[in-house]
Parts: C-alpha cells; structure tokens; sequence
C-alpha cells in the first residue's frame, strides 16, 4: 500500500472511488509521523497494516491538513490505536462542530441539502460506509495555531497554514530535511455542492508563498507526486486566468 519516496517519507496513492486522499508516513531516528487522518477507520487499518507490513514502526503523531472529511474522519480510530492526533485551531474548532452531528443515510442527504457536506462528497462516502450511521467525528488531541514544528530526530514537519484557493483552515506538512511538502488539497479549486471554483487572487497569494519555500517534491491530496517546478507552472496559469 506505502509507496517509497525519499529515505525516510513513504506515500500511499489516492483512491477516486472513495476520494481517499494521498497519505505519508515520514520516519525519524526516534518518531514518525503520519500525513493525513484518513477518511474511515478501515483507511486507518489498512495504513497502518502497510505500515508494519514495510517493517516500519507505528507512527507516534498523525496530522490533519484541513477539516474535509475525507482528511479526518479516520481520527477516532487513530485515537483507538494510541496514535495522537493534530491540526490547526482552525480545522479543530470545525471539527468540535461536527463531532455533535449525529449520522444516518436520511441525515447524510439532509446534510447535503443545506450544504454542510458538498453535493460531491455524497458518493463517495456511502462508497466507503457501508453503514453511514458508523461515521465518527471528533476533534484533534492537539490544535496549533499558524504552525507547529515536530522534530522526529534527524526529520522535521513542520505544520502550518499556508494561503490556499481551497478551504480557509488548509495547511501543509513540510519536510525540509526531505525537500518534500504533503499539500492535502491546498492546491485544488475550492469545492461548492459539486463544483470547482478557482480564485485567482488566492492562487497568485499561494504562488508567493511557495516561490520562497525550499523544496522539491509535492505530494498533494488526489494526485501522484510532482516536481515544484511542475506545480509553480500550473498555480501561475491559474492565477493569470
């Protein structure tokens, strides 16, 4: 399931049918790290599960780049197997939000019909529920506020909000040591019911932001990795529209 990208980061590959997002896991001398939360516990399961299968050691921390439920929805079963759970302030206080909602198929289509869930969420979450009413939303153990460093020895993540087209609580997951950056979907249009909208204004703030940011490789949500140079190309198309 983990795909090696560096000597310490692995990656898993994003899943369209279920909208299961990239995931990684970073490895230091003494901690590892998990990027994302999953979108379910069997995400979570079949992780880890590929995670002991490469020998490596369960992660310690798992980090949550924004509030859509496709990035923390695995958090509860993270907390069952002992893994602490993080993200931003903002994305928590969401997050507290939802962990009061209650959950069925009749309350899914509710939730869709006043815009709580994008319309374009919808299928794929029944795709990976069987059952809806299965669904747990909690907050994180820890939230940070703008950026958050993690020394893993030898590794560090660095954990902070970045100016995004996508969502207001978007952050990233930085590996200087690596030269890699995990995105979630901090790249992607932002999502209304089941449309993309692109905002040219945010993307030239984000294009800004990187061009002093050092690094080489982009892991984002819902595509293979790419080279910076390769996504600085498509954020300055996109902010000239």
């Amino acid at each position: 399931m983990l795909k090696k990208l560096t000597e310490n980061i692995f990656y898993t590959e994003p899943d369209e049918a279920t909208d299961r997002p990239a995931m990684g896991y970073i490895r230091g001398e003494r901690l590892s790290l998990m990027a994302e939360c999953g979108n379910s516990p069997k995400t979570v399961k079949a992780f880890l599960s590929g995670v002991s299968e490469l020998g490596l050691k369960k992660p310690v921390i798992a980090c949550a780049t924004h509030c859509h439920w496709d990035h923390c929805f695995g958090m509860g079963e993270l907390k069952r197997q002992g893994v602490l759970t993080v993200c931003s302030d903002k994305t928590n206080e969401i997050l507290k939000d939802m962990s009061g909602w209650k959950w069925s198929a009749e309350l899914l289509e509710r939730y869709v019909e006043e815009d709580k869930i994008p319309l374009f969420c919808r299928e794929h979450i029944i795709n990976e529920y069987q059952n809806i009413g299965d669904i747990e939303v909690c907050p994180a153990d820890i939230a940070y506020h703008g950026e958050m460093r993690v020394d893993l020895g030898g590794i560090s993540c660095v954990l902070m909000a970045i100016p995004n087209p996508h969502t207001e609580d978007g952050t990233v997951i930085y590996v200087p040591e690596e030269g890699v950056v995990f995105f979630g979907d901090c790249v992607c249009e932002e999502l209304v019911r089941d449309r993309w909208v692109d905002n040219p204004k945010k993307v030239a703030e984000m294009y800004a932001f990187l061009d002093g940011l050092d690094f080489s490789t982009a892991v984002e949500g819902h595509f293979p990795p790419r080279p910076k140079s390769e996504l600085m190309k498509e954020l300055k198309e996109r902010m000239e529209k």
